[in-house]
């Protein structure tokens, strides 16, 4: 069952991160491109950086922060939908997270990714500047689904996607927003799999989107990381492109 945290809320997109690291490579756009630019024939994700990209459960192509370094590459747009406002939606997976011990963690990552508010745009903000794209009011909400995956130790791109799917069709948050983007915290000992691609030798974080009977849904995936400025670096990397490129056909 799911669990309800509190709600937070921030005055400009006070998303505290840079979309930049060795990791995974600079994202930063070669030339802002204008609104009304037309749709790119390219498929998604295909002429992407090499080792940036892996394929889900279903064959198509996901983007990845990826544990290997990766040279930095200018991102260019590909005509595709971004995310500019509406709302982040954390869920907190796995029973790791009623530990007393991690419940600062929790606040911790939303403290951290959503900011306390203010004036400032906050650095996502700021990134979301460089690619043409105006920071408006974004909420974030916040929730845990204590249940296990069945294996007890590994969760698939496809339960995920089957677990945020009842979050998102239940109706206890409203209707599906076409703006909001659903970030999934794994708590520890939880790996994520996605295709053939595991969280233990190939990605530190990933976002993904599936066509729901709701709509399109579009979210985050974030393994455990026990030291905390890399676990929300990679937090912070994989949800900027999730907003810049949340299809796999905008910015990248």
């Amino acid at each position: 069952m799911l669990r309800s945290l509190r709600p937070r809320k921030l005055a400009m997109l006070a998303f505290a991160a840079l979309a930049v690291g060795s990791t995974s490579g600079a994202l930063t756009p070669a030339a802002a491109a204008p609104r009304d630019a037309p749709r790119s024939p390219l498929p998604v994700l295909e002429p992407a950086p090499a080792g940036t990209v892996v394929f889900d459960d279903d064959g198509g192509r996901a983007q990845i922060v990826p544990r290997r370094a990766v040279p930095p590459s200018a991102a260019s747009y590909h005509g595709g939908p971004v995310v500019e406002g509406g709302t982040v939606q954390a869920i907190f997976v796995g029973s790791a997270w009623r530990d007393e011990g991690l419940r600062g963690r929790e606040s911790q990552a939303l403290d951290a990714l959503l900011g306390r508010g203010g004036s400032e745009i906050g650095a996502i903000g700021a990134a979301l500047l460089r690619f043409g794209l105006e920071p408006r009011e974004l909420a974030g909400l916040a929730q845990e689904d204590p249940l296990d995956p069945l294996d007890g130790a590994s969760i698939s791109d496809l339960e995920i996607q089957a677990r945020i799917d009842r979050v998102a069709s239940d109706g206890a948050r409203g209707p599906l927003e076409t703006s909001a983007v659903y970030l999934v915290f794994l708590a520890p000992g939880l790996r994520s799999t996605l295709g053939v691609s595991s969280s233990e030798r190939d990605f530190a974080a990933y976002h993904n989107h599936f066509h729901a009977a709701a709509g399109v849904v579009r979210y985050v995936v974030v393994p455990y990381d026990g030291e905390p400025s890399r676990w929300l670096d990679s937090a912070r990397r994989s949800l900027v492109q999730a907003l810049v490129n949340p299809e796999g056909n905008g910015w990248y």
